[in-house]
């Protein structure tokens, strides 16, 4: 009999606290679940965020990329057009002036134990003849069709070679690889040329526009007939993913 009075008293009491604080404590349910949902809702926004901003990242860098490619190729037809331009004010009877230039990607190493001649993928068909490249501005080297592929040669091999101009009087030289270093050679013993001297593409030769920079004069050379001077490179060219073929007319 005892037991049956607790019993009821306990039912009577849990009901009491139901009817009383049940609407409460489902209220903190509820307000504990919507938290929970809505912190799973914030967490998948965030990282769909997360997601899509790295896309879109990945879609800028890849157009910037493009756009760094077009701006670059601009900076280059600038830099010969302007020096045209100059050549243009000196001499009246200069032709007309077409500057052009292709992009091309490099491939492998035309042998594994040199590392101054790459294959390149290039749409621009070389049937003969000699092409320069260029890198970021400057003078990288020069692409020439060997097997009917297209072979860069860059700077500081002995078969790399093109015209130049040195220092303001332009004194002509013609620029050579010598044991992976860079020469000018065949200067007129009577050029007044001095370390730090500006060397630039002559454009004579037809393989580079006149005024693509080269380097700068490091050391004079006085040889029995000529002038030689060693060339402090602009830029060394380690094998350039992408670079610019200069486009015969």
């Amino acid at each position: 009999m005892k037991n049956k009075i607790v019993f009821i008293l306990i039912l009577a009491f849990l009901v009491v606290v139901s009817l009383h604080y049940g609407g409460l404590i489902k209220k903190n349910i509820l307000f504990i679940n919507d938290f929970i949902i809505g912190k799973l809702y914030d967490f998948k926004e965030f990282v769909g965020e997360k997601i899509s901003e790295h896309f879109n990242q990945a879609e800028q860098i890849a157009t910037l990329k493009e756009k760094n490619k077009e701006l670059e190729r601009n900076a280059i037809l600038a830099i010969t057009l302007s020096n045209e331009l100059n050549r243009l004010l000196e001499d009246k009877n200069s032709t007309q002036y077409f500057p052009n230039i292709s992009l091309a990607r490099a491939m492998s190493y035309v042998q594994m134990n040199d590392y101054k001649k790459v294959w390149l993928d290039s749409i621009m068909h070389i049937p003969s003849g000699i092409s320069g490249i260029i890198y970021k501005g400057y003078t990288a080297g020069i692409a020439v069709n060997k097997d009917g592929r297209t072979m860069a040669i860059l700077q500081g091999d002995e078969q790399c070679s093109f015209s130049v101009y040195i220092g303001k009087d332009k004194f002509p030289g013609i620029i050579q690889g010598q044991n992976d270093k860079i020469m000018v050679k065949f200067i007129p013993k009577y050029a007044k040329i001095k370390v730090g001297d500006e060397i630039l593409t002559s454009g004579l030769d037809n393989i580079f526009f006149a005024g693509i920079p080269v380097g700068v004069i490091d050391e004079v050379i006085d040889e029995e007939m000529y002038l030689n001077a060693k060339v402090k490179p602009y830029i060394e060219v380690n094998i350039p993913v992408y670079l610019y073929l200069v486009e015969h007319l």
